[in-house]
């Protein structure tokens, strides 16, 4: 009995061992906000994560990252990020890195979270994709100046509805309203082959 017993915990051993960790973070309070600080610990570059304040009284806030919004992270690089939430400087014990996704497809944090920031993804994904197929569906040149319009008018039906906007649902429809506004804006900046450059990017990171 014994010697299975320890058998067995060898086994386990590499596992454990090769369990992946959350990114480093610190905070620091400044001026009209606060500043994030994370190092990536590992030896894959970090594509998403979530950080939150956690358990505090009357306060609730969370900060979503993924390449849609800025290059992944590389092995042991740190970023310096800032925002205008000063809560989070002001009580830093209380804000915690709650899930974090690498390019090899391992992830670390709080299960619940995790499954919270890939199903994110997922609807990003599936509006990213519809996107593209609304661009390319575009013929005539009055269509394309009303394109960004009819974009706009779309993600409106993404806007959370009622008071609690904290829930996953409302997170993955506010990821959702990013996304087709971010379009829209980038078709009155740019070009209609360069917004889909730009979208093909974001499907392929979010594939991965």
């Amino acid at each position: 009995m014994n010697r299975k017993w320890l058998a067995a915990l060898l086994l386990a051993l590499p596992a454990l061992a090769a369990e992946v960790p959350v990114p480093d973070l610190r905070i620091e309070p400044t001026d009209g906000g606060s500043i994030f600080y994370i190092r990536n610990n590992t030896a894959q570059a970090l594509k998403a994560y979530l950080i939150e304040l956690v358990d505090y009284p009357g306060s609730s806030y969370s900060f979503w990252q993924d390449e849609t919004v800025a290059e992944p992270l590389p092995p042991k690089g740190e970023r310096r990020i800032q925002v205008t939430n000063m809560t989070v400087g002001a009580v830093p014990d209380y804000v915690k890195m709650r899930a974090a996704l690498y390019a090899d497809g391992s992830t670390a944090g709080v299960p619940e979270k995790i499954a919270q920031l890939k199903d994110r993804r997922r609807t990003m994904l599936e509006t990213v994709r519809q996107v593209i197929a609304r661009i390319e569906s575009v013929q005539d040149d009055a269509a394309k100046a009303g394109l960004p319009a009819g974009l706009r008018r779309w993600a409106d039906t993404f806007v959370p509805q009622g008071k609690n906007r904290n829930t996953p649902a409302a997170m993955n429809q506010a990821a959702a309203y990013g996304i087709v506004v971010g379009a829209a804006q980038r078709i009155e900046r740019q070009s209609f082959a360069d917004t889909l450059a730009l979208l093909r990017g974001w499907e392929t990171a979010l594939t991965k």
